[in-house]
């Protein structure tokens, strides 16, 4: 929702970038477009990238990151829980847990190289002799990286730059690829190149040439335009895709939005679905799932849904793929277009985060 817009929301008409285009100085929707050639660079970068002797053999991972820096250890963590037979840990924080120590394998990333957090916990890592590894473009994350003779996954910069969370192909393929060389992720490559075919398939199909009838992304902006967004992923890389879909909701479109997962919802949240029904009108559910879920899965999606949906309008978004790489980066690409042009629906700049951005002035000063 976003008081004090509603008159002025008639003038924009997403199949008409004229309508929309001052309100994107930053480029995100030209970002989004350009996301298939972001995985293809990605993918290069990870495969060239080869980890010397001091990463090898980990007694587990822990990624320190913020943001959209942070999202690709969400990702990773639920591609590989299945299968990967060390503990894998994602930490947004200044501090690092206990049991990091010299086994202990630490990714360092952060787009910038200057979230303050980020930079705290690998000064933190590097104290405990932990085995680093850095992603960056550069910044003080980078000059650290060459001060102590770290290996370090060098991505692009553009320029002006672009937001994390629009590089987040670069923050995320190269930790694939990392994980794979340290053969933790033997599947990696040939989920990469299925991947790169379904992403560019739904770029074609969200791209903002295609008209509102037969654009889904554009729909779905469309009817959440008055909405608070709920998501919900059905457990495991749909529940990581579904906190993705919240912070694109909250930084690219300005507006509130939530996410849950299945099966922890329905130990909880489904309860909270009793509310009045003037509340339950201003929420909109956005439900994520994949094939081959379980029969439990579809029984708890069948009651779910007719639970909220006899409240709340429910969108059901099945994401496309075989291997779950495919269908994960399939699912969070989605959010990219849906919460751009919901932001053009509000007059919203998508590449802005004020907020964020004097909090960080704050910080800076304290």
């Amino acid at each position: 929702m976003n008081p004090g817009a509603g008159s002025t929301r008639s003038r924009v008409d997403l199949d008409d970038a004229a309508s929309y285009q001052a309100l994107d100085p930053g480029g995100m929707l030209k970002y989004a477009v350009n996301f298939p050639d972001q995985l293809e660079q990605a993918t290069c970068i990870g495969q060239a990238f080869r980890p010397d002797a001091r990463l090898r053999e980990p007694a587990q991972i822990v990624l320190a990151g913020m943001g959209g820096s942070a999202v690709g250890g969400d990702f990773l963590a639920r591609l590989c829980q299945d299968h990967l037979p060390i503990p894998f840990l994602v930490i947004r924080d200044y501090s690092l847990p206990r049991f990091v120590g010299p086994d202990t394998l630490v990714v360092v990333s952060s787009y910038s190289g200057n979230a303050e957090e980020t930079l705290a916990a690998g000064a933190a890592a590097l104290e405990r002799r932990a085995r680093l590894v850095c992603i960056t473009t550069g910044g003080e994350l980078g000059e650290f990286a060459q001060a102590h003779g770290l290996p370090a996954i060098r991505i692009p910069q553009t320029d002006p730059p672009m937001r994390p969370r629009a590089a987040w192909g670069y923050s995320f393929i190269p930790l694939v690829f990392l994980v794979h060389s340290l053969g933790l992720y033997p599947e990696a490559p040939n989920q990469m190149r299925e991947a790169l075919g379904v992403v560019t398939e739904l770029r074609d199909q969200l791209h903002p040439d295609v008209l509102i009838e037969q654009n889904p992304a554009k729909g779905l902006a469309l009817a959440l335009e008055e909405k608070i967004p709920w998501v919900h992923g059905t457990g495991g890389i749909m529940g990581a895709a579904a906190y993705r879909w919240r912070c694109q909701f909250n930084e690219n479109s300005k507006v509130l939005a939530y996410s849950s997962e299945y099966p922890e919802l329905d130990h909880n949240e489904v309860v909270g679905w009793e509310l009045s029904p003037e509340l339950a009108r201003q929420i909109a559910v956005v439900i994520l799932r994949r094939p081959g879920e379980s029969w439990r899965t579809e029984v708890r999606l069948q009651f779910t849904h007719h639970l909220v949906g006899a409240k709340s309008p429910v969108h059901v978004i099945e994401a496309r793929g075989v291997s779950p790489l495919a269908q994960l980066l399939w699912a969070v690409y989605y959010a990219d277009f849906a919460s751009i042009y919901l932001a053009f629906l509000h007059r919203a700049d998508p590449a802005s985060t004020s907020p964020i951005d004097e909090l960080r002035r704050r910080l800076a000063q304290a």
